[in-house]
């Protein structure tokens, strides 16, 4: 079983692929999506100075240019070529690419993940929203077919995301169960790489959460991937999720900064703690109550899971230069989040 992350082209998911171990590495297949942001000169050249400089040499990412069609003139200035001009730079650094693309692609996206292929030959990553379907299998194979033509893919040079979207709760969860299931029995009739079914489930804001109390919130993703495993039979498909973020990006234009806050994996639950301010002082204070409390790792103080984990105990501990930044938050949560979820696939066989 392999494990897709759907991460957010920001420099701190950057940051985290960048130091992940072998066997993260080993067990990972990272999607990485390009947003549009307002705040930003150039959103594209703002992504690929990030994969130049943190990207490893021998990690293949998928990347996502979608959004970027929703906007108009973002990045280089055009409407679209960004999914172009990545492929380039990419093969300038000797990075391979697995585009990623949709049925409801327009052509000209369609067009540019065709260049994109061909021009990597590692084949491509089809994302299916089973939110908004066809009516039926028979149309869902007739879009499919069309779109893979127009990409000049087949379905064994192609890797398929089943994307569940949100997942606030049991009961979105619970409906959701039955159409996965039957799309993952319609995807197995072909000869996909790999199939991946995928959500994300946490919340918008952290508004909620008592400040300096460690709250639980529930990995529904995972929960929709095992019911429908087990319902499904057969081998299970990979398991996706969005990481430690929300699945939908803030608008453009409602971006704001935020209380400081840690989010840490640990089994069928993020564990969060915030603060009420955002200075490096309430950083460092979540990090020593984060290290205290019983899920940090198992309780365990002698090792670190991940590097992220390593950076939060320099911290609580006082020693490190810092206290660190926004950026520098997101990577050691995603460094152990992704490091959380390798570990259990490779001691349980599940996320």
């Amino acid at each position: 079983m392999e494990y897709v992350p759907i991460l957010r082209g920001k420099a701190g998911e950057f940051i985290a692929l960048r130091n992940i171990s072998a066997d993260v590495q080993a067990r990972i297949r990272p999607l990485l999506e390009v947003h549009p942001d307002q705040r930003l000169a150039d959103v594209v050249q703002t992504f690929a100075d990030h994969a130049g400089d943190h990207l490893p040499g021998n990690l293949t990412v998928t990347v996502d240019c979608g959004q970027l069609w929703q906007y108009g003139a973002v990045g280089t200035g055009f409407r679209g070529h960004a999914m172009r001009w990545l492929s380039d730079a990419f093969r300038e650094w000797l990075h391979t690419l697995v585009p990623a693309f949709r049925t409801t692609d327009p052509d000209g996206s369609l067009d540019e993940t065709r260049q994109a292929q061909l021009a990597h030959g590692a084949g491509g990553c089809l994302r299916v929203d089973l939110n908004h379907l066809p009516h039926g299998p028979r149309e869902l194979t007739e879009d499919v077919r069309r779109t893979l033509d127009a990409v000049v893919l087949k379905p064994p040079d192609t890797d398929l995301l089943l994307d569940a979207g949100y997942l606030p709760d049991a009961d979105t969860v619970t409906g959701l169960v039955p159409r996965a299931t039957e799309v993952l029995a319609w995807a197995r009739a072909l000869p996909w790489r790999r199939i991946a079914l995928a959500g994300g489930a946490f919340p918008p804001s952290l508004r909620r959460v008592t400040p300096h109390v460690l709250t639980a919130l529930r990995r529904h993703d995972l929960d929709l991937w095992e019911r429908v495993a087990r319902r499904a039979g057969g081998r299970p498909p990979d398991f996706g999720d969005h990481g430690v973020t929300h699945p939908e990006p803030p608008a453009p234009a409602r971006v704001r900064a935020a209380p400081v806050n840690l989010r840490y994996t640990s089994g069928r639950h993020w564990h969060v703690v915030r603060a009420v301010g955002m200075a490096g002082i309430d950083t460092l204070r979540l990090c020593r109550e984060l290290t205290r409390a019983e899920v940090w790792f198992g309780g365990r103080t002698d090792d670190e899971l991940s590097w992220g984990d390593g950076e939060i105990r320099l911290r609580a501990d006082g020693l490190a230069a810092g206290p660190g930044g926004p950026s520098q938050r997101r990577a050691w949560e995603t460094s152990h989040h992704l490091a959380a979820v390798t570990r259990s696939i490779a001691e349980r066989g599940r996320p």
